[in-house]
């Protein structure tokens, strides 16, 4: 398994590139649940930044944190991420 994720919330909400974050998740030792739960609490965390000032920010918010997991978790090596990412 990635020692490390990098998750970062989906550009295409981000009003400017120069608010553009990312988190580092340590995936040692956890189960892929846990990096699961971990990836969701962050993109939250990320995509609250990003649709600040947005005309619809529930929709807004929940598609960004969708399309932050499923893409952080595909882009993992692991195979159980991977197939969570589905």
């Amino acid at each position: 398994m990635n020692r490390i994720l990098i998750l970062a919330a989906a550009a295409a909400l981000v009003a400017a590139p120069a608010f553009a974050q990312s988190i580092h998740i340590s995936t040692a030792g956890k189960s892929a649940e846990q990096v699961k739960a971990e990836v969701f609490k962050a993109a939250n965390t990320l995509c609250a930044h990003a649709v600040v000032g947005a005309t619809f920010p529930a929709e807004e918010m929940r598609v960004c944190v969708a399309d932050t997991v499923r893409t952080t978790l595909a882009q993992s090596s692991d195979p159980q991420l991977k197939l969570a990412s589905r």
